[in-house]
């Protein structure tokens, strides 16, 4: 290859290189997200009525605003019988007089989610006395997002023959040791005077409650007693027991307070809550045990149908008292990150629970540590989580202003439950002002006086190379401008239009060396 041919080449690739280099990013716009939603089926008993449970979804996170997101539901042509109703003034929803057909709601959310948000609207939905036992009516509800195209869904709702059913306070306040069995006796009666055709069990009790047996007509999620189905008949009259076979977990926080809780449903009650369950409503139900069956014991004799309904809740409870002295260690999660002046890094931070004991404040009102986050020099925060709080140069916490940017230090709640190895983490969006090698901030672990170890209750946040080593390990970051693992992931963007152009060049300069490397070897024969 002659001289001026390579370099008319290098030219080449080197023009070609600044057009990969300069060219801008095109991206196509987003497509919008697709929106949807579920309301809760019911049975309700004549003369009864229950509170409207919607679950509102998007197919990615969507945030709206205050008033974004309306719903509207209606009875349409279904007869007597059935009707809705709103709580009161004031409230987020508005029921149509004088036929109260039509309630008119805006669901309070701050976003709408693959996992499905509940509306939380505050409406009812009420069969009259003059309801027909066996009747199925149709509620139509219509949400309209703002932006969005309206969407309408159903849900049944069913009159239930009216039954009684009296839970007797049999489940006594009792101590166990983290670890210790807990045996929990449940007693009902049957004070209708039409036979019960099974019944239902919801748990929801806390965390430290774990089923020591798990019965095939249960339900469990991690070692927890969600609920039970008795495909039993109870004649009026007739009291029945069950016992939940139960024990405090050994990661028990002690000394503490756990309290348990448990309402009966008649089966098509049951039936209802647990397809809202299956939708992404209430909490999660689990997997059914793969033990013997859990069966209601008759303690007295008893003196095509249609579902049954309770006419209000029948519920029991309990009060354990963990013995003991078992506390826990928090340490604080730092981060590193890297960026250029104007760019925005994400720094996630957080709280992990080195066990030996699991923090539950779901019920109780217990030591419950925060998260004080210091926000390094040369940074702006411009996203905080909306539990963050800002503190004040005396150390005053603004409780009104959650997840305001811009301030230097925050306190942050943590979440109610904190599992041994878990770390709750909070994510700051911080906006690079200045390039600050080694800028420091740091979290630290505001927490009760019998935590365990002090000494790694603080960490570092280091922004922009050397700097402290963060006290708590973090995961490796990733390599600037992109995400670590893998391979063979498309190139694209700015980023993969610098590395065309570098390769270009690379390839440019290996043709030459080449070229030149060839003529010296030739020299000598000419």
């Amino acid at each position: 290859m002659h001289p001026p041919l390579v370099r008319r080449l290098f030219a080449v690739l080197a023009a070609i290189t600044l057009i990969f280099v300069s060219a801008p990013a095109v991206q196509a716009a987003p497509a919008k997200a697709r929106v949807d939603l579920y309301v809760k089926n019911y049975t309700l008993a004549p003369g009864s009525g229950l509170l409207l449970h919607t679950l509102l979804f998007a197919d990615r996170r969507l945030p709206v605003g205050r008033g974004d997101v309306s719903l509207v539901y209606r009875f349409v042509d279904q007869g007597p019988g059935l009707h809705l109703q709103e709580a009161g003034t004031p409230n987020n929803c508005s029921v149509r007089q004088p036929d109260l057909l039509e309630l008119t709601c805006g669901a309070d959310v701050e976003a709408l989610t693959p996992a499905g948000v509940e509306s939380n609207v505050v409406g009812y939905v009420e069969a009259g006395d003059d309801a027909v036992v066996g009747r199925v009516g149709m509620l139509t509800a219509t949400m309209t997002v703002k932006g969005y195209a309206p969407v309408t869904r159903t849900a049944r709702i069913r009159i239930g023959e009216r039954v009684g059913l009296t839970a007797t306070d049999s489940a006594q306040d009792t101590s166990a040791a983290p670890g210790g069995p807990v045996d929990v006796p449940l007693t009902i009666t049957n004070t209708g005077s039409a036979p019960i055709r099974g019944t239902g069990l919801g748990a929801y009790s806390q965390y430290s409650f774990e089923s020591r047996t798990r019965f095939s007509n249960c339900y469990y999620l991690g070692g927890e007693l969600r609920g039970c189905v008795f495909d039993q008949t109870l004649a009026p009259g007739a009291t029945y027991r069950v016992t939940l076979p139960l024990r405090m977990r050994a990661d028990t926080y002690a000394p503490s307070l756990q309290y348990g809780d448990w309402q009966w449903m008649t089966k098509d009650e049951f039936d209802d809550a647990r397809q809202y369950v299956e939708k992404g409503g209430f909490e999660p139900l689990g997997t059914p045990g793969r033990g013997g069956v859990l069966r209601l014991t008759p303690l007295a004799t008893a003196k095509a149908d249609p579902p049954q309904a309770l006419e209000e809740y029948v519920s029991d409870g309990l009060v354990v008292s963990v013995t003991g002295r078992q506390s826990t260690d928090l340490a604080a999660v730092g981060a590193r990150a890297a960026g250029r002046k104007g760019t925005v890094v994400p720094v996630k931070v957080g709280i992990r629970n080195d066990g030996p004991s699991t923090i539950d404040r779901t019920r109780v009102n217990a030591p419950w540590p925060n998260a004080r986050v210091f926000i390094p020099k040369g940074t702006t925060a411009v996203r905080v989580p909306d539990i963050c709080f800002p503190v004040t140069d005396r150390g005053v916490v603004d409780y009104g202003n959650g997840g305001k940017p811009g301030e230097l230090r925050y306190s942050c709640y943590l979440d109610l439950l904190l599992k041994v190895g878990f770390v709750d983490p909070l994510t700051f969006g911080l906006r690079v002002d200045q390039v600050i090698p080694g800028a420091v901030g740091s979290v630290k672990v505001d927490a009760p006086a019998e935590e365990l170890n002090k000494a790694n209750n603080s960490a570092y946040i280091v922004i922009n190379g050397a700097g402290p080593t963060p006290a708590a390990p973090t995961p490796a970051a990733p390599p600037a401008g992109g995400q670590g693992g893998g391979g063979g992931l498309p190139i694209t963007g700015p980023g993969g239009a610098v590395s065309v152009g570098v390769a270009l060049l690379l390839v440019g300069l290996v043709l030459y060396a080449g070229t030149v490397s060839h003529r010296r070897l030739r020299r000598p024969g000419r």
